[in-house]
């Protein structure tokens, strides 16, 4: 039960940086009820984590700077974070950060998950208590902790509270409020948070803040691509290339170290 809970933790916080850091859609400009703008921008991205209605793989990779935040995330300030996602069960985090030779890659493969470089994720591993974690048996738990399968896409909106704060000109750009609706989040045991998007004509967003009772994140997006499914060498590491090996519960409690952790796998 408390891998469980660390994996529910991990979905909500995960994928909640998720959706407010990637919320777009190449359709019509920004314009619209607020409902209908959030629905635009999150059908991509909840395709990718829960799945096509048609039943077919749907994934994501977003890359994005993280320009600073407090808290947890003031110390992956100028971090650069590739995030690949693919339903039902895959999610791949790469950071990148100056001074540092290779990226640090956590990544999930349906209820297991392996780090790279070894030797700095096992130190992280162990800084986190992570280093007797048990291995896990079964169906993996779904990316996203909630009971909805993907012809039930249309009203993912409708579980968020979403708020129109208004434009911003020069560029001109929408910027919308989402969180959870409390009720959800009770039942989910999900950390409170409030994202902001200012989104461009585009339905793309430019720049995201989420924020938590923990702390602040600020990010900047860089790049967003959609696609059926990626290579399976995605989901992999390096030919030869020696990896740490974690039940994907863990992913949490690593991927908090990894960002938290400077310049120094200490």
């Amino acid at each position: 039960m408390a891998a469980y809970s660390r994996s529910h933790r991990a979905a909500c916080k995960i994928l909640a940086a998720a959706t407010v850091a990637c919320l777009a859609l190449p359709a019509l400009a920004a314009e619209g009820p607020v409902y209908e703008v959030f629905g635009r921008a999150l059908a991509p991205i909840a395709n990718a984590v829960v799945g096509s209605p048609d039943g077919t793989s749907s994934a994501m990779v977003a890359e994005f700077r993280i320009n600073g935040g407090t808290g947890a995330a003031a110390a992956a300030k100028g971090a650069r974070l590739r995030l690949a996602v693919q339903a039902p069960d895959r999610i791949r985090i790469d950071v990148v950060r100056e001074g540092i030779p290779s990226p640090f890659t956590a990544c999930r493969d349906g209820n297991q998950l392996w780090a790279v470089p070894a030797e700095p994720m096992t130190a992280l591993a162990e800084a986190a208590g992570l280093n007797d974690a048990a291995p896990q048996s079964g169906s993996a738990p779904p990316l996203l902790p909630l009971a909805i399968d993907s012809q039930m896409l249309a009203f993912l909106p409708l579980v968020f509270d979403v708020k129109d704060l208004g434009r911003e000109e020069n560029p001109s750009r929408r910027i919308l409020e989402f969180s959870l609706l409390p009720q959800l989040r009770e039942t989910l045991k999900a950390e409170e948070f409030t994202g902001r998007a200012w989104i461009g004509s585009d339905d793309r967003p430019t720049r995201v803040v989420l924020s938590t009772p923990s702390g602040e994140v600020d990010i900047e997006i860089e790049k967003l691509n959609f696609a059926d499914q990626l290579a399976a060498t995605a989901w992999q590491p390096s030919e030869g290339q020696e990896a740490l090996r974690l039940p994907a519960s863990a992913l949490n409690d690593l991927f908090a170290k990894i960002i938290g952790s400077g310049t120094n796998a200490e």
